[in-house]
């Protein structure tokens, strides 16, 4: 009796390891199927990026942005695209990130992973990454300002080893710029100055290089030189695309840490709908500011490279014991990248282009097509969700 009781039990667990053996042989292939579909999500997400990017640069040879003297219709162009790329971040930035966040604040509130507080977490650290660009920026505005002194000054001293016809013209470049100068240490109203606006006087550099030519005894020297102009647009181009980059990093690791094809595919939708359009939208903020052509190509690489970036750091955690591990980094870097956005939205580009109802109409399209997207797309995934597999 003994012996048909072990020998069934024996049978019982031959047979429980070969279900075993076949599960894990299913389970082996659901998730290379689910890995095969994240890489796919991978290359996809960034060549569209990268594309929708670098449209700008090629707009930019058929309409000449960078001619001073184009025509007004193209102006009106280029500012209704930036307030229409303003509009896009606004809802990017009210309608996706804030919610977002303050779900996963919730949720770790919840966990106790952090403290719970009277005020708004959220609404804290998009404050404290509105200051950090503010600060940033006013860093910027104080060197320009150091440097324009300084060729002031080279300037004057230039000026007095000049004949006096030569004197007389470059005195009255000189107070032109000093005047523009003094105009802009003040600011404008309770605006800030733009760190843009410091160097927007480069046509008077062009035009003072260009005169010199027909008066033999002119100063070559540049007042202000390209060297200011590179570093605005420079750290311009940083700022938008680290704040945006880094939300596309942790959505990003969301696709990569779904278990299933369908909702990997479903991801990559919702993403990608809004990613191409800011993708887009960078590229013609870098391009109206005259960013120089490596660097736009360099930021654009960033941008649409940080989310296939983020499917693969996803890709790792899921294999690992603790997905949840980045929650809290994760949501104070995307609370901070929000107040980053509302500088740039508000200081950098809305406030630059008065266009009347034509500005406005387009900042309220950008809104509304971002919002549409979201819409249709469903986007209100929770990364705390997303963990619970």
């Amino acid at each position: 009796m003994s012996v048909t009781v072990m020998l069934n039990n024996i049978t019982e667990l031959l047979a429980k390891a070969d279900d075993h053996d076949h599960d894990h042989d299913h389970e082996h292939d659901d998730l290379s199927e689910v890995n095969m579909a994240k890489f796919i999500t991978m290359a996809v997400l960034f060549i569209l990026s990268m594309g929708s990017g670098m449209i700008p640069l090629l707009l930019t040879k058929w309409l000449d942005w960078s001619d001073p003297n184009r025509d007004p219709r193209t102006n009106l162009l280029v500012s209704s695209l930036l307030s229409f790329g303003g509009g896009a971040l606004l809802c990017t930035t009210f309608l996706h990130l804030v919610p977002e966040i303050d779900e996963i604040i919730g949720a770790l509130q919840h966990d106790g992973r952090i403290p719970e507080w009277d005020f708004s977490i959220t609404n804290l650290l998009m404050a404290v990454g509105f200051f950090i660009i503010y600060f940033v920026e006013e860093i910027v505005h104080a060197y320009l300002r150091r440097q324009q002194k300084k060729q002031v000054e080279a300037q004057e001293a230039f000026i007095r080893g000049h004949s006096p016809r030569d004197s007389l013209h470059d005195a009255a470049k000189r107070r032109e710029l000093e005047k523009k100068a003094a105009a802009e240490a003040t600011g404008n109203g309770v605006m800030t100055v733009s760190t843009a606006d410091l160097v927007d006087n480069e046509h008077v550099d062009n035009n003072h290089h260009t005169h010199s030519h027909n008066h033999h005894h002119h100063s070559h020297i540049p007042v202000f030189n390209g060297d200011d102009s590179l570093l605005v647009s420079s750290i311009r181009g940083l700022l938008i695309v680290m704040a945006l980059s880094v939300h596309e990093v942790f959505e990003g690791l969301a696709v990569g840490l779904e278990d299933t094809t369908s909702n990997v595919w479903y991801m990559f939708g919702s993403i990608s709908a809004h990613k191409v359009v800011i993708a887009f939208c960078i590229g013609v903020e870098l391009m109206v500011h005259k960013t120089k052509t490596w660097l736009l190509v360099l930021y654009i690489f960033i941008y649409a490279i940080v989310s296939p970036l983020g499917i693969g750091i996803g890709i790792i955690l899921s294999n690992g014991d603790d997905p949840e591990a980045f929650d809290v980094a994760s949501v104070i870097l995307q609370g901070l990248a929000s107040g980053t956005l509302l500088y740039v939205i508000f200081f950098e580009i809305l406030s630059k282009h008065k266009d009347g109802i034509i500005q406005f109409l387009a900042v309220v399209f950008g809104f509304f097509l971002m919002f549409g997207l979201k819409f249709i797309g469903g986007h209100s995934h929770s990364h705390h969700d997303d963990h619970d597999h």
